[in-house]
């Protein structure tokens, strides 16, 4: 496992930036691969299909926002511990995460799967995907406290410089899904292969399925992660019987640096649910191509995702080692590189919109409304990569607050007023929602740069 001597020692710092953005960016692309394995296989049964899981997205999203904002609270406590080498008090905060992601993880999986069949027909779904939709959400919520105990532990092993250990777990995690996904959504079927016909068992559960690899595979990785911990030599090897006692300040510490980080996912998602739900109202065929739009754009999010890691791992550390002029460096870095790299995406999203939404849907109406979104939201990928990574860099600060404020500002002043006046005074659709959204994400780009460059967020955390 790195140390932070090996981070913060090195006399190349946009090497050290690309060496633990890599690994980041590698597990994001399989990530992504298999979820578009996923949308594709989901696609292959029909538009309502789709459309089932889609109408789910956003409530997994505030799901997800959640593990999240628990898991950065802890992880920037590791990465600054790290970064004063001080790693006895590392080691308390693992052992705290373990106790709190059990005891969190158990009453998150309890209260949603009571709430799950409600949630579709809130969102204003169509009678019939209310049943798969609704299923699909029990299912999945069944393997929350492994997904939180996966994203916590992946994140603090990041934050002290090991990115490749998450990689190798998580990459191994999505393979497991494609494989049950593959033999729980499709039922028993003959297949030719190097001249020979082979029989292969599926369950032929259809949308349920995908739920069911989804959770086999974040057990698998949430049981990997805690092992890994467990078990392997390190400086943040811990034991079970130690995790019996609750640290009050290591907990107001994931709090203060959480909250704010599930707020600000909080926001974006009441957003887009009042999106969705505009979108369900305007047929089957804009849901499936919201839908797939957002899968294929994703694609253009992993560049930023690896910097930003990379980012908060280096401010993290390196303001924990009272280093306010490297925090500010290794930042910069990060968010020129990732800017860098999202605006290629974001040419591949202009130039090939309905190459990516076809990979997962046949039917023409669908393909033809993505790609308009795709197109209009790759004008915002350079100033997207500036708000996820500068978000990054002043999380690793402890500065969660501002990443907060920007995303409300943008979402409720910018983007849902906009998306209302063009979706239904000047009459766009769909394709106004995207503009909206490709105006929201530009202005909060802007403002991230400013807070960065502007403020001396650096040195007051340093001090």
């Amino acid at each position: 496992m790195a140390n932070q001597h090996d981070i913060l020692g090195s006399k190349n710092p946009v090497r050290t930036v690309f060496l633990l953005s890599w690994p980041a960016i590698l597990e994001q692309i399989l990530f992504t691969a298999v979820q578009y394995v996923d949308t594709a296989m989901v696609g292959s049964l029909g538009a309502n299909a789709t459309a089932a899981v889609g109408i789910n997205t956003s409530s997994i999203w505030l799901i997800g926002g959640l593990l999240n904002a628990v898991s950065t609270g802890f992880a920037v406590q590791v990465a600054q511990y790290t970064g004063a080498q001080d790693m006895d008090s590392a080691r308390k905060v693992v052992r705290q995460a373990v106790r709190f992601c059990a005891f969190l993880g158990i009453l998150l999986m309890g209260a949603t799967m009571l709430i799950a069949p409600l949630i579709p027909r809130l969102m204003g779904g169509a009678p019939e995907i209310l049943g798969d939709a609704g299923l699909y959400l029990r299912i999945f919520c069944m393997a929350l406290p492994f997904q939180l105990f996966g994203m916590v532990f992946s994140a603090i092993l990041r934050c002290t410089g090991d990115m490749k250990t998450p990689m190798v777990l998580n990459a191994l995690s999505n393979l497991v899904n494609i494989l049950f996904n593959t033999l729980f959504i499709f039922p028993t079927r003959t297949v030719a292969l190097f001249g020979r016909t082979f029989t292969i068992w599926g369950a032929g559960i259809g949308v349920a399925g995908a739920a069911v690899g989804s959770v086999i595979a974040a057990i698998f990785v949430g049981v990997l992660m805690v092992l890994t911990l467990l078990h392997r030599k390190g400086p943040l090897q811990i034991r079970l019987r130690d995790c019996r006692q609750d640290d009050p300040f290591i907990l107001r510490r994931m709090a203060g640096i959480g909250i704010p980080v599930f707020l600000e996912r909080g926001i974006i998602t009441m957003g887009q649910l009042i999106f969705t739900r505009v979108v369900t109202g305007l047929g089957t065929v804009a849901l499936a191509a919201h839908t797939l739009a957002n899968t294929a754009e994703s694609l253009s999010y992993l560049p930023s995702g690896g910097f930003s890691y990379a980012a908060t791992t280096l401010v993290g550390q390196s303001v924990g080692a009272k280093n306010a002029s490297r925090a500010r460096q290794y930042g910069k870095i990060a968010t020129f590189m990732g800017m860098g790299m999202l605006t290629l995406t974001g040419l591949l999203l202009f130039f090939f919109p309905d190459k990516l939404v076809g990979i997962f849907s046949a039917d023409a109406a669908v393909i033809a409304l993505g790609a308009l979104c795709l197109k209009i939201e790759s004008l915002a990928q350079p100033l997207s990569a500036a708000g996820t990574i500068v978000a990054g860099a002043l999380r690793g600060s402890g500065d969660s607050k501002w990443p907060f404020y920007i995303g409300f500002l943008g979402m409720w002043a910018v983007r849902i007023p906009l998306a209302f006046l063009l979706t239904y005074v000047f009459d766009m659709g769909l394709p106004g929602i995207w503009i909206a959204m490709c105006v929201d994400i530009n202005v909060r780009g802007i403002i991230s740069l400013h807070r960065f460059f502007r403020s001396d967020w650096a040195e007051r955390a340093a001090a």
